[in-house]
């Protein structure tokens, strides 16, 4: 069976493909706060390992301010859109791009200053696997460097739970309903996407993701477990106080 991820992100990539580019005005307040961050902990990267980079919205800002950023993500579609904008703003041989999938870090050579994934781009798999990959970000982070995780807080989400929503969008109508199951920790989302056409919607599509949503002591063990030395947990990459309602979660790990 062909897993969500294959689905939404490479046979199917326009539809989220829509809401990264509506993110791209968020990628510089909050590449400023990953970098901040990272300096609290000691940490001034100059080189950086983006997994699950999408259309390469931190890589992009990361590199122009100086961090040689390598790319990974599964989709081609995604992968070059990232190409294009770092084209565009003149940083291609500072912010590379290539296909690379998260399951098979720990078969890559080289470490980084600083290895990050952002925007709940972890949980994607079964719990044995996000483990694994918790383990191939250990391994490609440097000595002296950090891993920086940002996914949503399972607690705070889960305080005030809504089943249905609608996402704010500028030129669409988005429609959210989501199932948690108590029992796996998962969440499944439908999104559907109606773009504006005249005056009313036309139907673009669909995609479902399945994510397994974690407690902030449960992923700082994980990391733990993976061989990181030190763990500190936030409400997101400003490094705002983490507090039981917080419904963002930022981990920093050093080895």
């Amino acid at each position: 069976m062909t897993h969500w991820t294959e689905s939404v992100y490479r046979e199917n990539p326009g539809v989220f493909r829509r809401h990264l580019e509506d993110r791209l005005a968020d990628a510089t307040e909050e590449s400023e706060d990953l970098l901040a961050l990272l300096a609290d902990h000691g940490v001034e990267p100059t080189t950086g390992l983006d997994v699950a980079c999408g259309i390469g919205r931190h890589a992009v800002e990361l590199a122009d301010r100086g961090v040689s950023v390598r790319g990974l993500d599964i989709s081609e579609a995604y992968l070059d859109r990232a190409r294009e904008r770092a084209a565009d703003r003149g940083v291609a041989e500072a912010a590379t791009f290539e296909r690379g999938d998260m399951r098979d870090l720990r078969d890559r050579d080289g470490t980084y200053d600083v290895v990050y994934n952002l925007w709940t781009s972890f949980g994607y798999y079964d719990d044995e696997t996000n483990r694994a990959v918790l383990r191939g970000m250990y391994e490609r982070t440097a000595d002296g460097g950090a891993l920086v995780v940002e996914l949503v807080n399972r607690e705070g989400v889960l305080a005030d739970f809504r089943p249905a929503g609608i996402p704010e969008d500028d030129d669409a109508l988005v429609v959210e309903s989501s199932e948690y199951d108590p029992e796996t920790a998962r969440m499944e989302t439908t999104r559907r996407v109606f773009a504006e056409a005249g005056g009313g919607y036309d139907y673009e599509g669909e995609m479902v993701y399945d994510v397994r949503l974690y407690a902030p002591a449960e992923l700082a063990a994980y990391c733990r477990e993976a061989g990181f030395a030190d763990v500190s947990l936030y409400a997101g990459l400003d490094g705002s106080t983490l507090e039981r309602e917080s419904t963002r979660l930022a981990v920093v790990a050093e080895p």
